[in-house]
């Protein structure tokens, strides 16, 4: 009996089980992660055989690059490095405050699922559209402000961005234990738009990753951002080493090459472009002589597709069968996204493969 489709985007391994198609012959679109990796070159030894005591370079590398040089609200310990975000999304119930939480209609589904198995009411708030979106919130807070607001910012995998100072806005609204939990996990293409730059609030926590704009995802690091009270509690529950060696001494050398980082930022637009240009004949195809069935969402690392769910359906295994693995995201009872990251643009025979199947695929619409 064959698996069943991942539940989170890159399991190649049980996609591979599914389909019959080997691992390494896998083009991977359903993660977000940037393809153009931070180059990792031979490790100091001491990285291996040392207990990895989290480093004062290695934190003091992380404040420089999250909260820039002159930052005078946050500091070293306002942080703490973690092993991927998940680590804290899965903390978050035990160590606020239980009470109401409005999540993203549309979002990186985690967040709800861990307050919902901690018996917290959860509620939607629309996540598509901005002037939608802010009227909810505001209209939500001003019947009680004693509630949790989590935010994905930009929206993964409707690309919805809020401004910073619209969620300093929020915070400042919020009533007492309440927190204002921002994921800014696809962050790292617009950092000026990060509410840590200058915009933090106390009942603020900020979730960054490493993995996706550096390219590095098997790292498993990331950072969060509170008052110090809090990061104190994360730090407890988390224990010692939380962070291994090789991952402290590779993340240390990538945050301060600014020369890669700008390039990286550069190079993800230019991928971001060459995957709209891969796709759009193919979307373009299948909303001809329909209406309001559609919509597109672009983000730095991403665009997402709304098609109507048998059609989503049919168009991922289409893919899936050809080696081509796309994340599908059910929407409601009629829709579902096609969340589709990018590929580096050095890779010809992999886009060779993209365009052929999108003709494929238009080729059978056709007839």
């Amino acid at each position: 009996m064959k698996a069943q489709l991942p539940l989170h985007g890159g399991d190649l391994q049980q996609a591979s089980e599914c389909f019959d198609v080997p691992v390494e012959q896998w083009i991977d679109l359903s993660t977000g992660i940037n393809p153009e990796s931070y180059p990792v070159t031979k490790l100091d030894d001491a990285a291996f055989q040392q207990l990895p005591y989290l480093s004062l370079k290695f934190l003091q590398a992380a404040e420089s690059y999250y909260l820039g040089e002159d930052n005078v609200d946050l500091g070293v310990d306002n942080l703490l490095a973690v092993s991927g975000s998940q680590a804290v999304i899965q903390l978050l119930p035990e160590c606020l405050p239980i009470l109401p939480v409005l999540v993203p209609e549309l979002g990186y589904q985690e967040h709800r699922l861990q307050w919902q198995q901690a018996d917290a009411s959860v509620f939607n708030y629309p996540s598509t559209e901005l002037e939608t979106s802010v009227s909810f919130i505001n209209e939500s807070l001003q019947q009680n402000s004693r509630q949790h607001l989590v935010i994905i910012n930009p929206n993964n995998p409707s690309g919805l961005k809020f401004s910073p100072s619209q969620l300093k806005v929020w915070a400042k609204c919020l009533g007492e234990g309440a927190y204002l939990i921002i994921d800014e996990a696809f962050m790292d293409t617009q950092p000026d738009q990060s509410v840590l730059v200058q915009h933090f609030e106390s009942n603020m926590i900020v979730l960054r990753s490493f993995g996706k704009f550096f390219g590095l995802a098997g790292l498993r690091l990331g950072f969060v951002f509170a008052n110090k009270k809090l990061i104190q509690t994360f730090q407890k529950r988390l224990g010692l080493w939380a962070i291994n060696g090789p991952a402290q001494s590779i993340a240390t050398v990538a945050f301060q090459n600014k020369a890669w980082q700008q390039q990286a930022r550069a190079n993800i637009c230019k991928a971001a472009k060459l995957s709209q240009i891969l796709f759009n004949p193919l979307f373009s195809c299948l909303q001809q002589g329909q209406k309001n069935t559609h919509c597109v969402f672009h983000e730095a690392l991403f665009s997402s597709y709304g098609l109507p769910i048998k059609q989503a359906e049919e168009l991922n295994y289409f893919f899936a069968k050809r080696g081509i693995l796309l994340r599908l995201i059910h929407f409601n009872h009629e829709y579902a996204l096609l969340r589709i990251g990018t590929i580096n643009p050095n890779n010809k025979a992999g886009i060779r493969r993209i365009q052929e199947t999108v003709d494929l695929y238009i080729a059978q619409v056709a007839q």
